[in-house]
């Protein structure tokens, strides 16, 4: 049964196998090294795109040289066999690129395309996966997704660890995007080949000279920046939510809404009704492996309840408003406390108990995340509470995009 598998599998793989022995003299794995052991600790793909000895991989593969760059080296390497060390010359932590130079290299390069394809067009990845070897894979082309101009190419193939950083080929041999991220289920994503060849384009200076902090905050706000001013400017739809008007999705391409509900009934023991609608962004920014960010996520919850007594509603009512929407991936050294206030608003013309706690990133110092907590007083036992939190934001555009969420809230029960 396995030898059936193998050649149906390789029956398909003509232009595959032409691809391969015309262009991956070009594709190495690329390893960073543990200085101090001389043995790799992360391993990806990249790939060669100019005979000056310029080479693509993901931000991601290289991020610890970043984080902490007197602890690793970056080394490439074709087979067991040692090629030479690379530096970084330029990144892009919003589309996850990096592009690194090797000292006195010379090699073979790769001619970048376009990712203007049909759905349906076959796609080539080639990298390494699991340390086992260069590898091909086929798959289909289907679209882009995101926020323009933060998109991914959608890609019917199983990219497998180790092959992020490494090249995706047309039919004709031309890189159209740069592996990224695996979905699961035969699902993985490409960064668009036309976002490195804008880096490529940007002036770099020398090995060493780069302030990469200071160049890591300014592509994060200019991110958020254009997330931000998309959901100001969207002309919002609306949905009607227990005894609110809400936003229906404040950005249909980038933000996705999920939710689930329950009735109030004795005999299954449910002693309250609610009903929840949470949204968040789809795509983190990778900063290092103690640190994703660049999230957006709000929550509308409404519960009510004839069978519980006005204090036990209150219980369960408070211990919904207390619980914090914003789940960050960052570890507590990374970040400051949250500093809280607390304070009686007013909302869709009813009174509101709201939190808003704010903490700084330690060494991303314009980095905030912001949490905001809102609960509707004045009902005994029916209430709404709304969670918002945002991570590595500008805190001016945080109360922006609030600004926007809340007026967008009516009242109409």
């Amino acid at each position: 049964m396995f030898s059936t598998w193998v050649s149906i599998a390789w029956g398909l793989t003509d232009t595959a196998r032409n691809i391969y022995e015309r262009h991956s003299d070009s594709v190495y794995q690329i390893q960073i090294i543990d200085i101090n052991s001389g043995e790799k600790s992360v391993i990806g793909s990249g790939f060669s795109f100019s005979q000056k000895g310029l080479f693509a991989t993901n931000y991601h593969v290289v991020s610890d040289v970043v984080d902490t760059p007197n602890r690793y080296r970056i080394e490439y390497h074709k087979g067991s066999e040692k090629k030479g060390e690379l530096f970084l010359l330029a990144i892009d932590v919003a589309h996850d690129l990096a592009i690194l130079k090797g000292e006195g290299a010379n090699t073979s390069s790769l001619t970048l395309g376009s990712s203007n394809r049909l759905k349906g067009d076959r796609v080539y990845p080639m990298g390494n996966p699991l340390d086992l070897g260069m590898t091909i894979i086929e798959g289909t082309f289907n679209g882009l997704v995101g926020v323009d101009p933060y998109q991914h190419i959608l890609l019917s193939a199983p990219l497998n660890p180790g092959m992020s950083g490494g090249p995706a080929f047309s039919s004709s041999g031309k890189v159209i995007g740069v592996n990224v991220a695996i979905e699961g289920n035969d699902l993985s994503y490409l960064v668009p080949v036309e976002y490195l060849i804008k880096l490529s384009r940007q002036k770099a200076d020398e090995k060493g000279s780069q302030n990469w902090i200071e160049i890591i905050q300014a592509q994060l706000l200019k991110r958020y920046d254009r997330v931000i001013e998309k959901i100001i400017n969207a002309k919002l739809s609306d949905e009607k939510f227990g005894s609110l008007k809400v936003p229906q999705n404040m950005l249909p391409s980038g933000i996705k809404c999920w939710g689930d509900s329950r009735h109030e009934d004795l005999e299954d023991g449910s002693l309250y009704s609610f009903g929840r609608k949470r949204c968040r962004s789809e795509y983190d920014v990778y900063l290092s492996s103690e640190m994703s960010t660049g999230t957006i996520e709000y929550s509308i919850i409404w519960m009510e309840s004839e069978a519980l007594g006005s204090l036990e509603f209150y219980k369960k009512y408070s211990s919904s408003y207390s619980k914090s929407l914003y789940n960050s991936y960052v570890t507590e050294k990374e970040v400051s406390e949250f500093s809280c206030s607390n304070k009686f608003i007013k909302l869709a013309d009813h009174d509101w108990k709201a939190a808003y706690c704010v903490r700084r990133y330690n060494r991303f110092q314009k980095l905030y995340d912001v949490s905001l907590n809102l609960a509707v007083l004045g009902e005994s036992k029916r209430g709404h509470v709304i969670r918002v939190g945002l991570g590595g934001i500008d805190e001016k555009l945080a109360k922006r995009f609030l600004r926007k969420l809340l007026g967008g809230i009516q009242w109409i029960d």
